[in-house]
């Protein structure tokens, strides 16, 4: 089989998922239910393209899936234990039923589950052309891409960490600005970047340089649309503090200078 047909069925998965999630987010009146299957989607078609281009055991088949497979099911775990342990809709999903008012319901089989089914396919296919590229020995680009792919997982894992602990303990208006956060504002997101550009040198080393749409598209969501802009506009209005906070701290090049401590710590 071809790698476009490859590719496409990995999107057909992606997309099939999303649509059985939309009639059950319609009848829950919650569109948080999509962030299911965002994380572990993601684990889904890479062990489908792996399936169907007959189960490779070559070091960097091995590596991606391993490093694919751990960064979405912890992802799809923190997303749904954040859901559950608040108890309500995400408030940027509330923001959004807002502002599109009664025909939301409908409007978000396209503009939520149809467009992440697009948008987990586009950010995957860097680990995807990984694993329908022909088995060669890793070299230093995709070590490289491993430790940057490591490290930007354990970023991932330590800013989330900080956060759900502080949360547990301090006040729902308090903004929280320690551990990592006291250099960066966006730690987890900045995580993700390093994680999928790691992961695109590895594509790279196997001559998929085309897969860098993949971790391209993701620093923009990240850093321009529903990451940081989302986030950011969210907590704006939310925190007092956080006109101050930002002034101080970089967004998503941190710094090690002036340390912010947070009112909790």
């Amino acid at each position: 089989m071809d790698p476009i047909t490859i590719y496409f069925l990995a999107l057909a998965l992606s997309l099939v998922v999303f649509v059985a999630l939309w009639p059950i987010s319609v009848a829950m009146t919650d569109v948080s239910i999509v962030d299911a299957w965002w994380g572990p989607g993601f684990f889904g078609a890479a062990l489908l393209v792996w399936y169907v281009v007959g189960t490779p055991t070559d070091p960097r088949s091995l590596i991606v899936l391993a490093l694919v497979g751990v960064w979405s099911l912890r992802l799809g775990f923190v997303l749904m234990r954040r859901r559950v342990r608040h108890g309500a809709e995400d408030s940027r999903y509330v923001t959004i039923r807002k502002s599109w008012g009664a025909s939301f319901w409908w409007k978000s089989f396209f503009i939520v589950f149809l467009l992440q089914g697009f948008l987990q396919w586009i950010v995957g296919l860097t680990a995807l052309s990984s694993l329908t590229a022909s088995a060669s020995p890793l070299g230093i680009l995709a070590v490289v891409g491993v430790l940057l792919a490591i490290i930007g997982f354990t970023i991932e894992v330590i800013s989330d960490a900080q956060l759900d602990r502080f949360k547990l303990t301090a006040d729902s208006g308090t903004l929280y600005t320690g551990g990592l956060r006291q250099h960066v504002r966006f730690p987890s997101y900045c995580g993700e970047i390093l994680f999928w550009w790691g992961m695109w040198l590895i594509a790279l080393e196997a001559g998929q340089w085309w897969s860098v749409l993949s971790p391209v598209v993701l620093t923009f969501l990240l850093v321009k649309v529903s990451g940081a802009g989302i986030t950011g506009a969210g907590l704006k209005h939310s925190k007092p503090e956080w006109r101050d906070y930002a002034s101080r701290t970089p967004a998503f090049i941190p710094n090690f200078r002036t340390p912010q401590q947070s009112p909790a710590e």
